[in-house]
């Protein structure tokens, strides 16, 4: 076989699919429930709470029509800053004693998230918590130790709040549709992949193509299994030579006994032809005799 790159036959990815199509969608429904009740009753919840803030590169506003670029830069850079700021060890730190210890400092540093929306002066700063009430106290601590410690390092510029902390009405993480339908697809495409690797490393030859495909050889005849034929109920070999139906309802001995009946009907038949011929060439010898 000269060494060419082997695809795979959509009819055999089809063929596999069809033919384990029970199991592959037992397979998906079962890790969608699975999926459905570990996000339900396993993993633990999570509860967002948000809040904007505005970042300003001078405390004075003064009154003008027009935007300095210089000041939007500025300010930008102030943002990039407050992200590190907000989030230092001594910040974390007093939010930690201001709530009660309720969160060490390393875990607000896994909870707390502060970034830049698109770029701009806005800092957005997001909560993840066990509890809705903890992620809105949290939050809040965070916008309030923010605003101090902005003014208390950086000496020029402002800081005001553009929203206030938010309070989650449902839980965030995990949704029970998303690992549902995750859990769906992870099932039914590692069963049906299970069945594909196992018919594509199946080395039986099975449909004349095979050895086309194989072998790049044509086959012009094939024995066919006629005692299997039988057993399925699809052909048997007549006794003239011909293929015929077979009646899957009727046993081998019924059929073999309505087969002896056939011939005997038909031998019976000739008997009496050839009686009535003789009857025939009688009578006509007695009306010769007679003349």
């Amino acid at each position: 076989m000269s060494e060419q790159e082997q695809t795979i036959d959509l009819r055999v990815l089809l063929k596999v699919f069809i033919e384990h199509i029970i199991i592959i969608a037992a397979a998906g429904v079962i890790a969608a429930a699975v999926g459905f009740g570990l996000a339900k009753f396993v993993i633990p919840k999570s509860y967002t709470s948000e809040a904007m803030m505005y970042v300003e590169n001078s405390s004075s506003k003064q009154e003008t029509d027009t935007l300095n670029i210089n000041d939007i830069n500025v300010a930008q850079k102030l943002v990039n800053t407050c992200q590190i700021l907000f989030k230092s060890p001594d910040v974390l730190q007093k939010l930690s004693t201001d709530l009660g210890e309720e969160f060490s400092a390393g875990q607000l540093n896994k909870m707390i998230k502060i970034e830049s929306v698109s770029n701009t002066e806005v800092l957005k700063i997001t909560v993840d918590a066990p509890s809705a009430d903890a992620a809105f106290k949290v939050c809040g601590g965070i916008v309030k130790s923010s605003v101090s410690e902005f003014k208390r390092v950086i000496k020029g510029g402002s800081i005001e709040t553009v929203s206030e902390p938010t309070l989650p009405d449902s839980h965030t993480f995990p949704s029970a549709t998303k690992f549902a339908l995750i859990g769906g697809a992870i099932g039914l495409v590692l069963v049906y992949g299970i069945f594909l690797v196992k018919e594509l490393l199946d080395t039986k030859v099975k449909p004349d193509d095979d050895l086309a495909q194989m072998y790049e050889i044509p086959v012009f005849a094939e024995i066919l299994d006629f005692e299997m034929a039988e057993k399925g109920g699809y052909y048997k070999y007549s006794k003239y030579g011909n293929y015929s139906s077979y009646d899957t309802d009727t046993t081998k001995e019924e059929k073999l006994y309505t087969d002896d009946e056939d011939d005997d009907e038909d031998d019976d038949e000739d008997d009496d032809s050839e009686e009535e011929e003789e009857a025939r060439e009688v009578k006509s010898k007695n009306g010769e005799k007679k003349k």
